[in-house]
């Protein structure tokens, strides 16, 4: 198995969300989870687009390293796809309105009507992604108390996130290369800022009405329960505010060096918690085309 933390290492895990559904899976705590649930119900739909926008460009970038990035990360968010489709069949049996969340993220996404703005779209929301990953394995002990099946989806689905953050901007820069840097910068941050003003009120949306269906009281009290959460402890958005502001930077091209000690951090974790198959689910890649092998 690679050891560089810069690598992109997909691996074929599954963790039987289905069976062990639990509307109060974060530290038994049905508010705390509903945060999570609220962004998590988004994934599949955003999954299947970022891919979709990312390969549209494979064909016209003439650096290898950048396609194989492209590959690595096309195929470890194709595992986390299948697995939050999982997820929100879980949330179905708990009676949440899945349905109805999804077509608002399908609504959302398909506001981005052409490969360019698709790939905009992608890179914004992978860099609020990129914030959530980070603030799950930045803060050990978060999710010690959780579920097992939830504790252990999330430290694979933000080690991965960490490892791949950067792809999206390496697309982006190989494919605007005769743009003027000015023109390409103004275009990813005002995309941030459309893409912050309509997922986080959905996700935050979702989150109250997965709690109400919860049966937590969502009147002044929740309301400010919910506040607390967010900004002050854990502090959900407060902690997302530095990688999100750092996006605004001109020139920013993502953290993969910076982030190297916590993706080898996540690694052990993963190992802890799942032993020999975290290694064996390694799904190794192969100049153009990818097996599965153990490791």
């Amino acid at each position: 198995m690679p050891d560089d933390a810069l690598d992109i290492i997909p691996r074929d895990l599954r963790f039987g969300l289905v069976e062990n559904a639990d509307a109060a899976w974060f530290d038994g705590d049905p508010l705390k989870s509903s945060i999570i649930d609220g962004f998590a119900v988004l994934l599949p739909e955003g999954e299947r687009f970022f891919i979709r926008s990312l390969r549209h460009y494979a064909g016209q970038i003439d650096d290898p390293v950048v396609r194989q990035d492209i590959q690595g990360y096309a195929v470890q968010e194709a595992f986390h796809t299948r697995e939050h489709e999982a997820y929100n069949q879980a949330l179905r049996n708990l009676g949440y309105d899945v349905d109805a969340m999804e077509a608002k993220a399908r609504s959302l996404l398909d506001w981005a009507s052409d490969p360019f703005r698709r790939l905009l779209v992608t890179c914004a929301i992978e860099q609020i992604t990129y914030a959530l990953a980070r603030f799950l394995l930045s803060r050990r002990g978060l999710l010690r108390d959780s579920r097992p099946a939830y504790r252990r989806l999330w430290t694979w689905h933000a080690l991965e996130e960490l490892e791949h953050s950067a792809v999206s901007l390496r697309v982006l820069r190989a494919v605007t290369r005769n743009m003027p840097g000015w023109k390409r910068y103004l275009a990813r941050v005002a995309l941030m800022s459309v893409v912050l003003a309509r997922f986080l009120p959905l996700a935050v949306r979702n989150a109250r009405a997965m709690a109400r269906a919860s049966g937590v009281p969502m009147g002044a009290r929740g309301g400010l329960r919910l506040t607390w959460l967010l900004f002050g402890k854990p502090g959900f958005f407060r902690a997302a505010l530095p990688p999100l502001l750092a996006y605004y930077r001109p020139g920013y091209r993502g953290e993969r060096t910076a982030d190297a000690e916590l993706v080898r951090q996540g690694r052990a974790a993963l190992a802890a918690e799942l032993g020999e198959a975290a290694t064996a689910s390694v799904y190794r890649l192969r100049g153009a085309g990818a097996a599965h092998a153990a490791a």
